[in-house]
């Protein structure tokens, strides 16, 4: 217990392969998140819960049970027998209590110490090509239930809302965003524009021009390359997003069609700004965190909501403030308030001023923000994020070459130079 076939044939069988259910946790807040019931190659079983509540729960007499086989079928928290029934284990009381917002990853029972995969309070049931898993509270009584048929190797089971979608996991991010029913428009979307084989299939390389934003981002972490190959993180908007834009996207009151929509002169613009270099999971990304899409290097900004939300938002961008050094050591320098950066737009051009990113003066309030309905599947070259809004390309500004430094070079100068220059960049003169 841990806290926290082709392309063509997957889809078509996915679309059968989960039955969607309507939660029934909303009481507790404790839920199913994710099955995955035929691992594929490196993956094991697993079932994470989660608890979406404001208050911790207690886990202990709660029952998990597979109600597609007649015996031998439950998981018990706190501890268990051989023959399934509950019995308290000292170390796995341990592991009974769901914070708010916290994850229960649950595997399958090993009590082989020299394993990798030794879990003394994991589940004894497999999960298989078919199942019905309930969730128990200690009166026995149903919290949640999430079914499947004709699971693939590799395909996990995502909540999604009071739904549960098919993604298959560990393939290229190709195969898995062809093989998401959810994610049919975008699939269409990326291939009419060929972005779906020139950056998302495994092996397919882009080449890196001399000076351009890439090879500065790049520079920056330590890495000198011709070629990029991935990985890549995909803010993959769903089909229901795609069929809002549409609607906005109309004329006169009409929605725009499918054949209009893939027309459109700047969607392959569009398409690449969902698309960032890197493989960024949620836990690690920080709040108000702007990542690189590959339209033109525009930044995506990243924000974690109140209670756990993933957002991304299309307009909040760190105009780059008007010295050698950028929007990071400004805020760390706590420059944020001063008026040269909070100018009204005067020299900026920006509403909120320079550095409105990294001074955290955005917000998600309304429709502003996209939210990530799913998030973290993983693939072969990168990571996938379910969003429910599609991104419009924020503006790109330039930045200084001196800005494109890495933290440790602007700080060896700082610590280097006179106390001229110093007074100089701390004003944001430099």
């Amino acid at each position: 217990m841990v806290m926290k076939a082709s392309a063509s044939v997957v889809a078509a069988s996915v679309l059968l392969a989960v039955m969607a259910t309507t939660s029934c946790s909303a009481a507790t807040g404790v839920q199913f998140m994710k099955v995955l019931p035929q691992p594929g190659s490196g993956q094991t079983e697993a079932i994470i819960l989660r608890n979406v509540g404001s208050e911790p729960v207690d886990l202990t007499g709660w029952s998990i049970v597979d109600k597609s086989k007649r015996a031998m079928n439950s998981f018990w928290f706190g501890g268990d027998s051989a023959t399934m029934a509950p019995q308290p284990v000292k170390w796995c009381s341990n592991w009974t209590s769901i914070e708010p917002d916290q994850e229960f990853t649950l595997r399958p029972f090993n009590r082989d110490r020299f394993s990798a995969s030794f879990d003394p309070c994991g589940f004894r049931f497999s999960l298989g090509f078919d199942g019905q898993l309930e969730l128990r509270n200690a009166d026995k009584q149903p919290v949640d239930i999430v079914s499947w048929t004709k699971a693939k190797d590799g395909m996990a089971i995502y909540r999604m809302g009071s739904k549960f979608i098919p993604f298959m996991e560990d393939s290229d991010m190709k195969s898995s965003i062809k093989a998401a029913p959810v994610l049919s428009i975008f699939a269409k979307a990326l291939h009419s524009t060929n972005i779906l084989d020139k950056y998302l299939k495994e092996g397919a390389s882009i080449k890196i021009d001399k000076d351009s934003w890439m090879a500065k981002h790049l520079a920056r972490k330590g890495y000198e390359k011709t070629y990029y190959k991935g990985p890549w993180t995909v803010f993959a908007p769903s089909n229901e997003a795609f069929l809002e834009f549409m609607k906005e996207m109309g004329w006169m009151g009409m929605t725009l069609t499918e054949d209009e929509l893939l027309a459109m002169p700047e969607l392959e613009d569009i398409l690449l700004y969902h698309i960032v270099m890197g493989q960024e999971w949620s836990s690690g990304i920080k709040n108000a965190t702007g990542v690189l899409s590959m339209k033109d290097g525009a930044e995506v900004a990243v924000f974690h909501g109140k209670n756990g939300e993933f957002l991304v938002h299309d307009d909040c961008v760190d105009r780059p403030s008007p010295d050698n050094y950028g929007c990071e050591m400004q805020a760390e320098w706590k420059k944020c308030n001063e008026d040269w950066v909070q100018d009204d737009g005067l020299f900026s051009g920006r509403t909120l001023g320079y550095c409105e990113r990294s001074c955290n003066r955005c917000t998600c309030e309304g429709d502003q923000c996209g939210r990530a309905s799913v998030y973290d599947i993983p693939a072969s070259n990168g990571v996938l994020h379910v969003i429910d809004k599609v991104l419009y390309p924020a503006p790109v500004y330039e930045k200084p070459a001196a800005q494109w430094r890495s933290k440790a070079e602007m700080e060896a100068e700082m610590n280097g130079g006179s106390a001229g220059n110093l007074k100089g960049f701390l004003n944001g003169q430099q």
